[in-house]
């Protein structure tokens, strides 16, 4: 009879558009929304079961940093539970990445299946006889009369009071340790040098109109040599023959050494070009650019680089003050002080002075008289070219919410950018994003704001119970 009312029920609820089909991609990762461990598209329990859950969750990953998923649908339609809760385990990465300690409990309405897939740090803890036990005494009975909320919450706590026991945690704790331990050097090895690799990657993939960028390129093949080559054959050098800690830490300290005098040697000598072809103030500029890279070259590298970096800011310095030739009568032109050059500067270069966007430097030549004025851009500035006067002080102002989101509609802003030379004035509509309910209805349910999974695996373990 009880089966009977069962089916009933689950027939009304497909009849009434309850039961949408879910596929892995389809099912809300509620942790990332607002970092709810359960996912309940359907509110198959009621919110106050939820914010049970994910309290008892939250204290779980907390003292024993297990990650429990707990998966509510009402029909994956004709997928098999144990491949869709496989599927769904990577799809989402239940548990931390360094121990596989994770969990997902997958409730399936239609199928009237209830399944505990473990990771692979877990399942000394939570064997499949473990499992299967925990179902059949505290969830399977409960289903059997359709309350769902008491076999949910009983067989969840039943768990939690599993991996909660000391002897569980510190089996967790000492699987994280030994991966900790035994391949901590080789992921860190491994870690520097790919790290290197896709920063040089990113760089040699962003393309440029500039000639003076064009010729400080490497060729590949030098590239390939310098970044990929040798920096590979050091690491499975140093993985192989396991050195101490200290001489690995000195030799790649001289290799990110010599990799910064190279690219100093090579910036001198294409700056020299530069300075030949284009004249001092492309030369000044190709050395600016490279500020921020080489202030990070000292950070790294404090001893030798400390003399690099001031001599490529001598070298840069040089050539902005290098005096000028007048075009007009070959005679030695003088760089005019701040107080001298406004004469002589259009009112728009002086708002980019005030603004700090740009730096102008005015040299007169001491026979004819004539000015000749060369401007110097901050890279780092957040102003833009106003569209009017074309001068780079255009900058971002007030911003301001004319509708707020709601949870049925999205909202919208606006934001003004005004010009600090010709007062030119504009206002841009922006988009508030629609506001995303909470699935507990309880102040105790975990944080409203998002999180993550923590990249676990799992290789199929676990067990599953049928009503």
């Amino acid at each position: 009879m009880k089966k009977i009312v069962t089916l009933c029920v689950v027939a009304a609820l497909a009849i009434a558009g309850y039961a949408q089909t879910y596929t892995v991609e389809t099912v809300p990762n509620t942790k990332l929304v607002n970092n709810s461990y359960v996912s309940d598209p359907a509110r198959i329990l009621h919110d106050t079961t939820v914010a049970r859950i994910n309290q008892l969750l939250t204290n779980l990953e907390k003292s024993a940093t297990a990650q429990v998923a707990v998966v509510m649908l009402p029909s994956i339609g004709s997928d098999e539970h144990v491949d869709f809760a496989q599927r769904l385990f990577r799809h989402w990465g239940i548990g931390q990445a360094s121990n596989d300690n994770g969990l997902l409990i997958l409730f399936i309405l239609d199928q009237r299946t209830i399944r505990f897939h473990t990771g692979y740090g877990v399942e000394g803890i939570l064997t499949d006889a473990t499992c299967k036990r925990i179902q059949q005494r505290h969830m399977v009975p409960h289903f059997k009369n359709g309350d769902y909320n008491t076999g949910m919450l009983r067989g969840i706590e039943a768990t939690v009071t599993i991996l909660q026991q000391p002897e569980a945690i510190e089996e967790i704790t000492a699987q994280n340790d030994a991966v900790a331990g035994i391949g901590g050097l080789y992921f860190f090895l491994g870690g520097i040098y790919g790290i290197i690799l896709i920063i040089v990657v990113i760089s040699r993939l962003i393309k440029s109109s500039s000639r003076s960028t064009d010729r400080f390129r490497l060729s590949w093949k030098r590239w390939f040599l310098y970044y990929a080559l040798v920096p590979g054959l050091y690491v499975i050098i140093t993985t192989v023959l396991e050195p101490p800690f200290f001489v690995f830490i000195a030799g790649f300290y001289i290799l990110m050494v010599t990799l910064f005098i190279e690219r100093y040697f090579r910036a001198m000598r294409v700056s020299e070009s530069i300075l030949k072809e284009l004249g001092q103030q492309d030369a000044y500029n190709f050395l600016n650019r490279q500020k921020s890279y080489w202030i990070s070259a000292l950070v790294v590298a404090f001893i030798p680089m400390i003399f690099i970096y001031l001599n490529w800011r001598k070298k840069k310095n040089y050539y902005r003050n290098r005096p000028l030739i007048c075009k007009k009568c070959q005679s030695t032109m003088r760089k005019l002080s701040e107080a001298e050059e406004d004469e002589f500067m259009h009112t728009g270069q002086i708002a980019e002075e005030k603004a700090g966007t740009v730096d102008h430097d005015v040299w007169q030549c001491a026979a004819c008289g004539s000015t000749e004025s060369l401007r110097y851009p901050n890279a780092t500035t957040k102003f833009t070219h106003c569209p009017k006067c074309n001068f780079l002080t255009y900058y971002f102002g007030a911003r301001r919410t004319i509708q707020s989101a709601t949870y049925t509609a999205a909202g919208y802003g606006e934001e003004e950018r005004t010009c600090l030379h010709c007062g030119h004035h504009h206002i841009d509509k922006y988009i508030i994003p629609m506001l995303v309910a909470s699935s507990s209805g309880s102040s105790s349910s975990s944080s409203s704001s998002g999180g993550s999974w923590g990249g676990g695996s799992s290789g199929g373990g676990g067990a599953s119970s049928s009503w």
